[in-house]
C-alpha cells in the first residue's frame, strides 16, 4: 500500500468514526475532563446503552481510554487537541458550507460554548 493510501485510509476512518452527532458531543464533552458513561449519557441525551457503543468506537481508534472505579468506567480524551481540532472544523462550515442564518447563529454560538471547555 502507497504512503498516500495509508495516510488516506487511516483519515478516512477516524472521519468515519467522528461521523456521529452523538460522538463528536462526546469528544466536546470530554475536552472538559474525564466522564462517567452515564454522565456523557445525561450531557449528550442518549441511553447509557449507547453512549457505551459510540465510546467504544472512539476507544478502537484510540481517541479515548477508560478506567474502571468501583462499578463506574470513566474515559478521558487521549489527546485533548482533538476537540479543538473539531471546533477548528468549524471554520470550513461557516467559510464554505451555504447555511440557514439559524445554522450560522447556531455555528457562532457552540464555537463560542466549546472554545471555553476545549483550551
Amino acid at each position: 500500500m502507497s504512503e498516500r493510501l495509508l495516510v488516506a485510509t487511516e483519515l478516512g476512518k477516524l472521519f468515519s468514526v467522528l461521523s456521529h452527532p452523538d460522538r463528536i458531543l462526546i469528544v466536546e464533552e470530554l475536552a472538559q475532563g474525564e466522564k462517567d458513561v452515564q454522565t456523557l449519557a445525561d450531557k449528550i441525551n442518549v441511553s447509557h446503552s449507547r453512549a457505551s457503543q459510540h465510546l467504544s468506537k472512539l476507544k478502537s481508534l484510540r481517541l479515548v481510554v477508560g478506567r474502571s472505579e468501583n462499578k463506574h468506567h470513566y474515559y478521558r480524551l487521549v489527546q485533548p487537541v482533538l476537540a479543538k481540532w473539531i471546533l477548528d472544523g468549524l471554520e470550513y462550515s461557516e467559510l464554505h458550507l451555504v447555511g440557514s442564518s439559524d445554522f450560522n447563529t447556531a455555528v457562532k454560538n457552540v464555537r463560542k460554548k466549546w472554545d471555553k471547555t476545549s483550551k
